[in-house]
C-alpha cells in the first residue's frame, strides 16, 4: 500500500507530518509519498534524523490555507501539497491521501478530484474518538454535511462499520445515531 501526504497541510507541518511518515514506514513497513516543498522537506528530514528510505518526496509548489478559497484546489491552486496529493491519488499512483489542512478543501479534492466510491452520495469526515478503555470509535459524518437524506445515513453507517471492521479491527460494529440539534442555525 502506498499513502500520499500533503507535507504542508495543519499545524506543525512539515515536522509532524514527516515525523508521522517515518513512524508508519518503519512501524507498519507502508510505503509513503510525501508532497510539498522537496528541498525543504528533504533538509527538514537531514535536521529531524529522518531517513528517506521509504519516503518518497514529491515536488508540489505552495500550500492551500484556511483562509483560500477551498474550491482553488481545482484550479489556482491544484499544484499545491494537498492537489498534488489528490492528484496522485486520482491517477492510481497511491492507494490512500492523508492531509491535516484546510477541511472544506479536502472535502472538494475528495469530491471532484478523486471522485467518490460509485454509489455514494456525499463526502464523509471520520474522526476518530478514544475511549476511557483504550479504544476508539469513530462518528462518520464528523462535520462534512448538515443536511442529510435517510439514504445518506444509511450509506454512513455502512461505510463507518466497514472502516472501524477493516482498519481497527472490530468485529461487528455498533452503529447509532447522534442529532446536531433542532435550532434554526444548525440545519435540518
Amino acid at each position: 500500500m502506498k499513502i500520499v501526504i500533503d507535507g504542508f497541510g495543519g499545524d506543525n507541518a512539515p515536522d509532524e507530518v514527516l515525523k508521522g511518515a517515518a513512524m508508519a514506514v518503519e512501524q507498519l513497513g507502508t510505503d509513503i509519498a510525501v508532497t510539498g516543498d522537496t528541498e525543504l522537506l528533504r533538509t527538514r528530514m537531514k535536521e529531524l534524523g529522518i531517513p528517506e528510505k521509504g519516503i518518497e518526496l514529491v515536488p508540489a509548489n505552495g500550500v492551500i490555507t484556511t483562509e483560500d478559497n477551498p474550491r482553488s484546489i481545482l484550479k489556482e491552486k491544484a499544484d499545491t501539497s494537498m492537489g498534488a496529493a489528490f492528484r496522485m491519488l486520482a491517477d492510481g499512483k497511491a492507494d490512500a491521501a492523508i492531509s491535516a489542512g484546510s477541511t472544506a478543501a479536502i472535502v472538494i479534492g475528495g469530491t471532484m478530484i478523486e471522485k467518490r466510491i460509485k454509489g455514494v452520495k456525499r463526502t464523509a469526515l471520520v474522526p476518530l474518538m478514544p475511549c476511557k478503555d483504550g479504544k476508539k470509535y469513530c462518528v462518520l459524518d464528523g462535520g462534512a454535511n448538515i443536511e442529510c437524506r435517510p439514504e445518506m445515513l444509511q450509506q454512513f453507517a455502512i461505510l463507518g462499520s466497514c472502516f472501524m471492521e477493516k482498519t481497527m479491527g472490530v468485529e461487528k460494529p455498533r452503529v447509532g445515531l447522534l442529532n446536531i440539534g433542532t435550532e434554526d442555525e444548525k440545519g435540518r
